[in-house]
């Protein structure tokens, strides 16, 4: 693993050159053992928490106490617009107000066999990609773009309510978008880096063309969600649409605009 600071070495904002990303954290914690919590910054406004007692209080018991980092927060707008795991404060208690419903119990429980049913048939398709490999000599199987696009059928099913069936499928075009925008090449995580640490206006002013290329990706998003969001509405409004979906349910409140329903829609896409 090996990794660069920026900036200064006070700021531990660390690009990874090789090797999964989590990673960065798992060696931060082995530097520093028997630590709650390791300060990022010298400014100790960004922390790294270790202890998973401390977690539940950061993310459950006092998660408004502890507000996303402005920068990072404006950098994932750019994709996301303004969505659940972006907006703070009342905004996110709205929101997360509207769509605890789906995810009840019960609901919840409704969907084990479709979750069932989507592993079995990941099982099927890895088989079959080890035997494909083996013929050609290694029984090695990359097992991140699988991950990702199984999660994306369940989240298709549980948060739209529509059948993508990336993992039955060569290419798709949302699966591409999203590997195109998480593909960790050089570029791409420097420049994400320079946003975290000067911002996204700053980098915007850059004659970079990966200004372009973000700027693609993030339009190829929205005029994929768009026609989800004009299908799901006509369903509903023909009565054809009897799913208990977050997304069904968020139309089915009237307390959401187009524009917004469409952020939530790519947070779901993005949490797939």
């Amino acid at each position: 693993m090996l990794f660069q600071e920026l900036v200064s070495p006070s700021h531990k904002t660390l690009l990874v050159k090789d090797g999964p990303s989590g990673e960065i954290f798992v060696d931060i914690a082995r530097r520093y053992p028997g630590q709650d919590f390791v300060c990022l910054n010298k400014t100790a406004t960004a922390l790294l928490v270790t202890n998973p007692r401390l977690l539940a209080d950061v993310l459950v018991h006092r998660c408004y106490d502890f507000g996303k980092p402005p920068k990072i927060a404006a950098f994932l707008r750019g994709f996301l617009g303004d969505g659940l795991i972006i907006v703070e404060g009342d905004r996110h208690k709205f929101l997360r107000k509207n769509t605890m419903p789906a995810f009840a119990f019960r609901h919840i429980k409704d969907l084990y066999p479709m979750m069932w049913d989507k592993a079995s048939l990941l099982m099927r398709t890895l088989e079959k990609d080890v035997v494909a490999n083996s013929a050609a000599g290694s029984s090695v199987v990359e097992l991140t773009t699988w991950a990702s696009k199984v999660t994306l059928d369940i989240i298709g099913i549980a948060g739209l309510g529509r059948r993508l069936n990336t993992v039955e499928k060569d290419q798709d075009p949302l699966q591409q978008t999203f590997e195109e925008i998480l593909e960790p090449s050089r570029e791409k995580l420097l420049f994400s880096a320079m946003s975290f640490v000067f911002g996204p206006a700053f980098v915007r002013l850059l004659p970079w063309r990966m200004n372009n290329v973000f700027r693609e990706l993030a339009g190829s998003l929205e005029s994929i969600c768009r026609p989800m969001l004009a299908e799901k509405r006509e369903a509903i409004a023909k009565k054809q649409d009897d799913h208990f979906d977050v997304l069904s349910l968020l139309i089915k409140s009237n307390n959401f605009s187009d524009a917004e329903l469409k952020d939530q829609l790519l947070t779901f896409l993005a949490a797939g």
